[in-house]
Formats: C-alpha cells, sequence, structure tokens
C-alpha cells in the first residue's frame, strides 16, 4: 500500500491487491473492517467467500511460489483466519503467526486521528480484532511481539521470533541491518502509551485484555471469558452503530453535494469577475447602458396597453 504522509510516509506493507480482496469479501458479509460483529457462521464456506479465497491463492501463487519463505501482513486477517487456513492448506504451506501487540490507547488515539473514530469505538474494535486472533491461532505456531518492544530494539525482536517459532531466517540481521535501521524511525512513533483513555466499560476491557496478551502465559479461559463478554457488546451496540453509520454517510453526502454547489458558484462568480474585467466587457459597457433601458422603457409601454 502506498505511504501517506500524514499517516505512514514510510508505507504500510500491506498487498494492495489482498487488502482490495479483503474489504470486498468483509463487504459481501455485510461488514467492513471498522465494524466488529462477528462474521456469519461458517462464512468462509460460502460461494462468494471461496470465489474471494480462489482470488488470493492465484496471487499467493504468481508472487511467492518460488519463495522458501513469505510474508503477508494485514489487520483483517485477524478475523479472516478461517479463510486463511484454507488457502495454507490448499498451498501446502506451515504458518508461523507473528501478532504485534500496540496498546488500545495508542491505537486510539491513531484511528481518531485518521477516521475520527471516538476511544470506545476504536478500543471495541481493538478488543475484535485481538481477542479473534488470539482465539483462532491457539495450538498453532505463533508469537506476541510488543510494539514498544520493535522500535526499541528490533534485533531483539527478531531474535525473539527465529527462537520461539524455531526458523531460520533467509538471511541474517546483521545483513537486513541496514534496511530496517533505515526504515524504523521512533520518531514516526506519533502516539506513545501515556494517553488516558475514557473511564468507559469499553475501554476498560481493552487496557485488561491487553495486560492479559502481554504476560508471558496466557490465560485462555479468561481470554475467552473476556472474548464472548466483548462479542456481547458488539452485538448489543451494532444496530445502533450502524443506523449511526448510515446517518452519517447520509450527512456526509448532503455535505459533499453543498461543497459541490460552492464550489460551482464560486467557479461562476470568479467567471463573472474575470469577465467583467476584459476589455470587450468595459467597451461595451455604454451599449449594455442602452440596451437595459430600452427593455425597461418598452416594459413599461406594454403594461400601458389596454
Amino acid at each position: 500500500m502506498p505511504a501517506a504522509e500524514d499517516v505512514n510516509p514510510k508505507g504500510f506493507w500491506e498487498h494492495v491487491e489482498i487488502v482490495s480482496i479483503h474489504d470486498k469479501l468483509l463487504e459481501s458479509l455485510g461488514s467492513s473492517w471498522e465494524d466488529g460483529t462477528p462474521l456469519p457462521d461458517r462464512w468462509w464456506l460460502s460461494n462468494h467467500s471461496i470465489e474471494f479465497r480462489n482470488q488470493i491463492v492465484n496471487i499467493l501463487r504468481r508472487e511467492f511460489s518460488n519463495l522458501s519463505m513469505w510474508l503477508i501482513k494485514d489487520p483483517r486477517m485477524c478475523r479472516l483466519l478461517p479463510m486463511w487456513f484454507e488457502i495454507f492448506s490448499e498451498l501446502s504451506c506451515q504458518p508461523y503467526f507473528v501478532i504485534t501487540l500496540r496498546s488500545p490507547a495508542e491505537v486510539a488515539q491513531s484511528l481518531h486521528k485518521r477516521d475520527g473514530l471516538a476511544d470506545e469505538v476504536s478500543c471495541l474494535l481493538w478488543l475484535s480484532y485481538m481477542l479473534e486472533a488470539e482465539f483462532q491461532t491457539r495450538r498453532k505456531p505463533r508469537i506476541f511481539i510488543n510494539y514498544t518492544d520493535l522500535l526499541v530494539d528490533w534485533h531483539e525482536a527478531i531474535d525473539s521470533i527465529s527462537k520461539h517459532l524455531n526458523l531460520t531466517w533467509p538471511i541474517t540481521s546483521e545483513e537486513a541491518a541496514k534496511n530496517i535501521d533505515e526504515y524504523l524511525d521512533s520518531s514516526l512513533r506519533h502516539y506513545v502509551n501515556n494517553y488516558s483513555l475514557p473511564e468507559h466499560p469499553v475501554c476498560c476491557l481493552a487496557q485488561q485484555v491487553f495486560a492479559l496478551l502481554s504476560t508471558p502465559t496466557l490465560n485462555e479461559m479468561e481470554l475467552d471469558r473476556l472474548r464472548l463478554q466483548t462479542n456481547e457488546l458488539i452485538n448489543l451496540v451494532a444496530p445502533w452503530s450502524k443506523q449511526f453509520g448510515q446517518s452519517v454517510l447520509q450527512l456526509n453526502k448532503l455535505n459533499n453535494q453543498n461543497l459541490l454547489y460552492e464550489s460551482e458558484n464560486s467557479a461562476l462568480q470568479m467567471e463573472l469577475t474575470r469577465v467583467k474585467s476584459t476589455f470587450s466587457w468595459r467597451v461595451t459597457s455604454p451599449l449594455r447602458v442602452i440596451w437595459n433601458r430600452m427593455c425597461e422603457v418598452w416594459k413599461q409601454h406594454v403594461k400601458s396597453k389596454p
């Protein structure tokens, strides 16, 4: 995905075609990246989902078939892993999961600036994504990497991934150091974990889950309980959230129309000003005065007729 100067000037690393397919798949399921509502039961077996899955398989074969190790990054995968397990099986791939753990407070700040989301909405999304990713990758080779640790010492983070997952990188960290050091820049970390989330049950729940996921030994029973609690909250607010979202879309549409009218009116005013400044407009000014006077006389003449 292309870089965005005010969000991530060095790029995002998501595969743009796969992100597009993910978005279309979520839309076909009546969802989107900003909707954390649980997807329908066995959604990945629907005809639409299988069609999207086949598109992804074709992309992976086209771009990665000659590589012994490859990587795909997209937060949407947290919710779409059942389909991806089918993809891995079809391609005879052994998946390893590196899950980046970033505090809900930082994520909330980021989403508020980029998308205007309220902290409570961002925390609910954070819960949906992280709890689903944790649940779906259980008993699979995985590791949670803290976002802060990656920026502080990426060498240690990379070594932790290698040792924990028993992976051998294609090149050494020393060989990759120059490129990684050029990319990782702590000054581009716009938000740090010193932001106070509101005292809202959803925000408190997100911070509780963040603390649980940050421990070396995960309490799966507690995480299951909190995942069910999160889904109950999402299902409770989903109808209101969708109705609000539709209202916002309609309001934005009206605002865009008003902006279009204002833009067109401004363009006409500029053109009128330009025409009035031309030589021909100034020269023909006496003729227009005479013409206007003749029109007034004619109107009076017409009115005076019986």
